[in-house]
């Protein structure tokens, strides 16, 4: 089955335009954990249920029938050895998978996969931060519910990552990575020095 992907739309887009324009705090600190009684995502449609028995960390609040969760916000890192990298409200690093598709923007995690990758939901809720808006969107997932993208890349959380800022998942099988701003492939960033040294 076929999902259709599509653009940040509605309230959404409204939230990423202000962050283009400014109309946004920025963080300079990409760890930001959400206040208690800020409130959650809010109530979901009934597709957006938490799965039967799910072993889930407690932390990621209200949780869909795949198993996605809607973070507080989705912004800016920067890791010590990867340089710019994508992380959730939490400060926990953010996985793309290199059997998905970016154009057209499709998840092709499913079943088993879900038990270790957390797909990334989006609702009006969820803020950007000091991301490009051209790089964001979202697709549609079996389960009724809208993954973030990066650069068409399905973004998902690695429940083996404890701490913000861990990349445990980093070349997990071959197939996962952590994601760059752009939606490609988080690197450690080339040290000019080396390079332009003689061999």
């Amino acid at each position: 089955m076929a999902f259709t992907p599509r653009t940040l739309a509605g309230s959404l887009a409204l939230t990423v335009a202000l962050l283009a324009s400014g109309c946004t705090t920025t963080v300079t600190d990409p760890v930001g954990v959400p206040q208690p009684g800020a409130g959650g995502p809010g109530p979901q449609p009934a597709a957006a249920q938490s799965p039967q028995g799910s072993a889930a960390p407690d932390d990621l609040g209200q949780r869909s029938r795949d198993g996605g969760y809607w973070p507080a916000s989705v912004q800016l890192g920067e890791h010590p050895e990867l340089g710019p990298v994508v992380l959730d409200g939490q400060g926990f690093t953010l996985y793309r998978f290199d059997r998905d598709n970016a154009a057209p923007s499709q998840s092709n995690c499913t079943e088993s996969c879900l038990t270790r990758w957390l797909p990334v939901l989006v609702n009006e809720r969820v803020k950007f931060n000091n991301l490009d808006p051209s790089r964001l969107g979202a697709a549609a997932r079996p389960d009724g519910t809208q993954q973030v993208t990066v650069g068409g890349w399905p973004a998902y959380r690695f429940v083996d990552d404890r701490v913000p800022g861990q990349i445990s998942g980093q070349g997990a099988d071959g197939l996962w990575f952590v994601v760059a701003p752009d939606g490609g492939k988080a690197a450690a960033p080339i040290d000019q020095n080396r390079e332009s040294s003689p061999r």
